[in-house]
């Protein structure tokens, strides 16, 4: 790097923690991670009912709709959708031996949507778009109980976006470098590309002023291998893959990358749905024994997936994309951009967890809770650049606008 170049130099500070936290218990039912998630959303969507409708309309709980008759009330309660394309054990054995063909979508016609509490499940028909919802999301409705378990809704309304810290001013520009996706299993393919970038981050090729101002780099996983590899079919129910020299020298080439990176600034890895990683949500930091070039230096950084930090006063959240990709997989017409902003709507990182998404059992709390506005959202590992800034509908209690913007990369 150019002697004369001189870093800009921002506070940072990790705020992912309850991401690393995991529960002690393995023997506890998903249930009580639903059971969580209501009981904390409830809180939060009668906020927003009390917005919305006042103390025009009654909050009844599903399983007491029968007990009164009620012209119209406002029922809270989580999403199951139902859907005949939702993959299950004996599909994915079929697959993988070739008997039946697989849809990459999974939403149909013939979904069906129900509501549940703690106690009871009611079938939700009117006004609401079910095509573009899916289990595990928290909501508001208001609507009449027209017998045989089913719920006439008239409207629908979710937690919405939280109140978000005044967005900072800085005295000068400072620059956040995302990276996703490198694939270093098949490096050769875009080593140039990863050469080049090196070259401009050391100011090599004149533009120092930008250079100088670029204050850290987040690499939002997906780094050895974007695919997993293959497996052997097998009509057992384990199969095995085992780990391939390539792959050895994958994670060495990552590592004489970040070597190069962390010598001229912070860096912060992510592991990805195919980094050698846990495989459910959140995945916990990549062990350091990987990385150890690149570890002796204090700008090396390994962060969790989901991962939450504050720089220069600016909160930033994300993940290395396995929830976007799985809300796009279970509705019906939603693009990376969409998919994100709902997650601020529904103010939940992973809504499809533990439905379809693999995580931990939590049982204290629902970690995958936005619980304040982040400046900067974004998701790595899709399959195009784009960005888009929003604005809540409703004010904080302190009049700050709600703004973000959202980030999809791809290495």
């Amino acid at each position: 790097m150019s002697s004369n170049i001189e870093r800009v130099f921002v506070d940072y500070k990790n705020c992912s923690q309850k991401f690393i936290e995991t529960p002690s218990d393995y023997t506890r039912q998903y249930c009580s991670l639903y059971l969580n998630r209501l009981e904390n959303m409830q809180e939060l969507l009668v906020q927003r009912i009390q917005q919305q409708w006042g103390d025009a309309y009654t909050i009844v709980k599903i399983h007491k709709l029968t007990e009164e008759n009620y012209d119209k009330c406002i029922v809270i309660g989580t999403l199951f959708k139902d859907q005949k394309l939702k993959p299950s054990v004996l599909k994915q054995l079929a697959k993988d031996n070739q008997l039946l063909p697989q849809p990459i979508v999974y939403t149909d016609e013939s979904d069906v949507i129900y509501m549940e509490d703690e106690v009871q499940r009611y079938k939700i028909i009117g006004n609401i778009d079910g095509k573009k919802l899916l289990t595990g999301i928290t909501c508001a409705l208001l609507g009449s109980d027209i017998g045989k378990g089913t719920f006439q809704v008239e409207d629908c309304i979710f937690a919405g976006y939280r109140p978000q810290i005044a967005r900072p001013i800085l005295e000068e520009p400072v620059y956040i470098l995302f990276l996703s996706g490198l694939n270093f299993i098949q490096q050769e393919k875009h080593l140039p590309q990863l050469q080049l970038l090196i070259y401009w981050l050391s100011g090599m090729f004149g533009d120092v002023e930008r250079v100088s101002q670029v204050s850290r780099v987040i690499i939002a996983g997906n780094s050895i291998r974007r695919e997993s590899p293959k497996a052997q079919s097998t009509i057992s129910m384990i199969s095995r893959v085992t780990e391939s020299s390539d792959s050895i020298e994958a994670v060495k080439s990552f590592d004489q990358f970040l070597l190069l990176l962390c010598r001229m600034v912070d860096v912060d890895i992510m592991p990805g749905e195919h980094d050698p990683s846990n495989h459910i949500l959140p995945q916990r930091p990549m062990h350091h024994c990987m990385f150890p070039k690149s570890y002796e230096y204090k700008s090396f950084n390994q962060v969790s997936n989901p991962y939450a930090c504050e720089i220069g006063g600016f909160k930033l959240l994300g993940t290395s994309g396995q929830p976007i990709r799985d809300i796009i997989r279970y509705t019906e017409k939603t693009d990376c951009l969409t998919a994100m902003e709902n997650c601020l709507v529904w103010n939940h990182l992973a809504p499809s967890a533990p439905d379809t998404l693999g995580c931990f059992p939590y049982y204290n709390d629902d970690p995958f809770i936005i619980r304040d506005c982040p400046h900067v959202f974004f998701t790595g590992n899709q399959e195009q650049f784009e960005s888009k800034i929003v604005t809540g509908k409703q004010a904080s209690s302190s009049n700050v606008n709600i703004l973000l913007k959202k980030l999809c990369f791809r290495g």
